[in-house]
């Protein structure tokens, strides 16, 4: 059956927000059992001015567990600072860095990594001082030399004391490379390093829920045959699941079909499941 021409997906399912969008983030995102230990843990480190790792594979949910740990910090206590893509070259990382903290990069004569260092000291030297937390993600991609140039950003030589935090996260092989002995002295310098693995199938349909939930949609949106296979097909990870409920949002609204089915799911071009 063609669909409905004058009417909108929002209005067919009757949403304002489309639950598995990526275009606005949750204030409060779902935490599994894993996220909230990690949670906890990553809050603990950073007030005591550690740096650590968090690896695991795509779609475990690792930037959002750390961008939820971001909005938790005191505002006037600690200045979060995001470097979304490890795999610049070490002078790119050095900019990157610099335009969040508002690093003039012009000029040659006083090096990048030095005005760095005095920057990050001069916060934390000022009357309402506030610690750096520094977050790179793709850190599996990082130059040996960036890694290093991290080591020297986070302590402060003037006061003997730690001038930042890092938070480096990346895929399973950022934990491999930290385990080379040419890293030692980045891995030395890391109080934990923590692997989030994908959700498990309760959580996975706990995750989908919660997604219906925020965006005001009744959980009879699927039916138990259909969050059953998302759960099993997925198996906990939180990307794919958004990505699939987002191919079978719009396979039913073009059938007209107000709930998802089993059916539905075999049906789908898009999505390949073996019955």
């Amino acid at each position: 059956m063609p669909i409905n021409q004058g009417e909108s997906p929002a209005e067919f399912f009757d949403y304002k927000l489309h639950p598995f969008a990526d275009t606005y983030r949750l204030k409060q995102p779902y935490l599994g059992e894993q996220d909230k230990r990690l949670f906890k843990t990553a809050l603990s480190l950073i007030s005591t001015g550690k740096s650590f790792a968090l690896s695991g594979p795509s779609g475990a949910g690792k930037s959002t567990l750390i961008h939820y740990v971001l909005s938790r910090l005191d505002v006037n206590c600690y200045r979060p600072a995001l470097v979304h893509y490890g795999g610049l070259q070490r002078n790119g990382m050095l900019k990157a860095i610099a335009d969040v903290l508002g690093v003039d990069t012009n000029g040659r004569t006083v090096p990048l990594l030095i005005k760095l260092q005095k920057q990050i000291m001069q916060m934390a030297s000022e009357n309402r001082s506030v610690f750096p937390v520094f977050v790179i993600d793709d850190a599996h991609l990082m130059e040996k030399e960036s890694l290093m140039d991290i080591c020297s950003l986070m302590f402060n030589p003037l006061k003997e004391t730690v001038a930042a935090s890092f938070i480096l996260v990346g895929d399973e092989t950022l934990e491999k490379r930290l385990q080379l002995q040419i890293m030692s002295p980045v891995r030395t310098r890391l109080t934990g390093r923590y692997n989030l693995d994908t959700l498990n199938d309760n959580e996975s349909l706990e995750f989908i829920k919660f997604r219906l939930s925020n965006a005001r949609v009744a959980e009879t949106l699927f039916d138990p045959d259909a969050l059953s296979l998302v759960s099993s097909h997925c198996r906990g990870n939180r990307r794919q699941i958004m990505n699939m409920g987002t191919l079978l949002l719009a396979e039913a609204f073009y059938r007209q079909e107000r709930t998802i089915s089993a059916e539905l799911i075999y049906n789908c071009d898009q999505i390949k499941i073996s019955e």
